[in-house]
């Protein structure tokens, strides 16, 4: 039928991360962002998950439309081309530099066609439109996929910024006419700060504190998000205003600001930018450090320099460490442990709670309300959030906006639209792919096998059937189990060698297996990962 829409999320929703969105017409699959989702759990060194997208109908062109450029929207686009060759990929021009230097990185050639707010793209009865918001990081967008029956409006990250330092207003006029010329209208809306009452501070509204922070005659390590370039430009206009000069210490740092040159957001010869290197004096009270790992990391400049790993720099109670970021859920207890570091050092250690220096990048609760005023959705779906976060969306929409239509969506859930009504879809749920080493997919059922290693340890058995030789080591276990190897070869040899000469192979390694775990168990308490070879 004319004017059919499915929307179905693979990834992102029930879930902050993985973002990947279907927006599917008779002949056209348009998928909305494709990123990375860092695991919750311990997953044991793995890289990142991503949504698996086997499940895309056959037989239609596909384009790849990239709202902006973090990690959860663009870190996966070099498998999606891999596995989708044919794929068309959209993306601003920020977005777009960092995504070729991800794929120059993995030697893959692809072309990626820049668009701006003034681009239309049409997809059969449907256009797709742009819409310029504000955000923590360059160049972001939300889209309204237009029909005159039917028309979505769909922004996964934002801030409902109307006074930002470095970039336009949010753009809620586009969003207003296009709705105003659609019979019925849907809203796909950021869940992420809906638990926050109030509205969400401007890049602007930092400037007073971070101003009087970075006048004290205090050597400054101020640690953030790297990807929060409006941030690093607001502290770099400071620092001018300031005669302090800047240097960066983190990789990922340099590749944002070497982006941000390329895509012409702003100059470094602009700037008090020096580099850390040439640096003379590294206790220059007048030199201000903009670190990575504001979340703790294992590898951060923030966690280097705090235990005294990073070169030429060490910490002394004349200096200042601001943190202009939040911990995100889950990293508290790594992040208290740096506050209780540098109080050690003596080092003042300013927070937001204390002073305002960090402003998120997602609307509260009145910026959503104000928003939503404004545009008028008739339906409205909540989106990137945890699951709780959703459901206090809803309640949130039915509670202030009775007249609007909630609907709930989990991956692999979705609605399709005919004319101007509305049914759901439902798709068979497909685990995640699990992302490590050089971008090799592995099976959730080995990292069960990674977890039993690291907290079982591992022994090894090596038995020589014709000389009678028996090899036994052990790999992280207690060192009381040395004393005992000698007692754990008589039972080997014993099986071996005498109670099961007559049997298959099989069958003997496989009882001097479990005799080895029962062995172990008598001895500390728990089975070891056992593995019997016999030749």
């Amino acid at each position: 039928m004319k004017n059919k829409l499915k929307i179905y999320p693979f990834g992102g929703v029930g879930e902050i991360g993985s973002n990947m969105t279907v927006f599917e017409t008779k002949n056209h699959l348009v998928i909305i962002d494709y990123g990375i989702l860092f695991p919750y759990d311990d997953f044991f060194d793995i890289n990142y998950l991503i949504a698996d997208s086997s499940q895309l109908p056959e037989g239609k062109e596909k384009t790849l439309f990239i709202t902006h450029g973090h990690e959860d929207h663009i870190g996966a686009i070099s498998h999606f081309v891999q596995d989708h060759p044919e794929v068309k990929i959209l993306a601003p021009k920020f977005p777009s530099v960092l995504i070729k230097d991800k794929l120059d990185r993995r030697k893959i050639n692809r072309e990626i066609q820049i668009y701006e707010e003034s681009s239309i793209f049409t997809f059969d009865e449907f256009e797709l439109h742009p819409i310029h918001v504000t955000h923590s990081i360059p160049e972001t967008f939300g889209l309204v996929f237009y029909n005159k029956a039917f028309s979505t409006l769909f922004i996964s990250d934002f801030k409902f910024d109307l006074n930002p330092l470095f970039e336009k207003p949010f753009n809620y006029q586009k969003i207003q006419d296009l709705f105003n010329k659609s019979d019925k209208t849907l809203a796909m809306l950021d869940s992420t700060n809906i638990l926050s009452p109030g509205k969400t501070l401007s890049e602007s509204d930092l400037t007073h504190d971070l101003t009087t922070i970075l006048s004290q005659n205090k050597r400054t390590f101020l640690t953030m998000f790297a990807s929060n370039l409006y941030r690093i430009q607001n502290i770099l206009e400071i620092a001018k205003k300031l005669n302090k000069k800047v240097t960066t210490i983190g990789r990922s740092l340099s590749r944002y600001i070497d982006s941000a040159e390329a895509s012409d957001l702003f100059q470094r010869e602009d700037y008090p930018i020096i580099d850390f290197d040439s640096i003379k004096n590294y206790s220059d009270p007048n030199i201000i450090y903009i670190v990575t790992g504001s979340q703790g990391e294992f590898l951060g400049a923030t966690k280097r320099i705090i235990n005294g790993d990073q070169k030429n720099i060490g910490l002394t109670p004349d200096d200042q460490f601001v943190f202009s970021s939040k911990p995100i859920p889950g990293n508290e207890k790594q992040i208290y442990r740096l506050y209780n570091k540098l109080a050690d050092y003596g080092v003042d250690t300013i927070t937001f709670r204390t002073h305002q220096i960090h402003a998120s990048g997602h609307p509260c609760q009145e910026d959503l309300k104000e928003l939503i005023k404004l545009i008028k959705p008739k339906v409205y779906i909540p989106i990137h959030g945890e699951t709780y976060f959703l459901k206090a969306h809803k309640e949130f929409i039915e509670e202030n906006f009775p007249d609007i239509q909630p609907i709930t969506l989990a991956n692999f859930e979705g609605i399709e639209i005919e004319g101007n009504q509305i049914s759901k879809l439902n798709f068979n749920e497909i685990e995640p792919h699990i992302i490590h080493g050089n971008d090799v997919i592995i099976e959730k059922e080995k990292i069960s096998e990674r977890r039993k290693l690291a907290c079982n340890g591992l022994v090894t058995i090596s038995i020589n059937h014709k000389s009678k030789n028996i090899q036994i080591s052990t790999k992280g276990l207690p060192n009381i189990v040395d004393n005992e190897l000698l007692k754990l070869k008589d039972v080997v040899d014993y099986s071996a060698f005498v109670e099961f000469k007559n049997r298959d192979h099989d069958y003997t390694t496989e009882q001097i297996r479990i005799k080895t775990r029962n062995f172990y168990n008598h001895l500390i308490g728990y089975k070891p990962i056992t593995i019997v070879h016999m030749v």
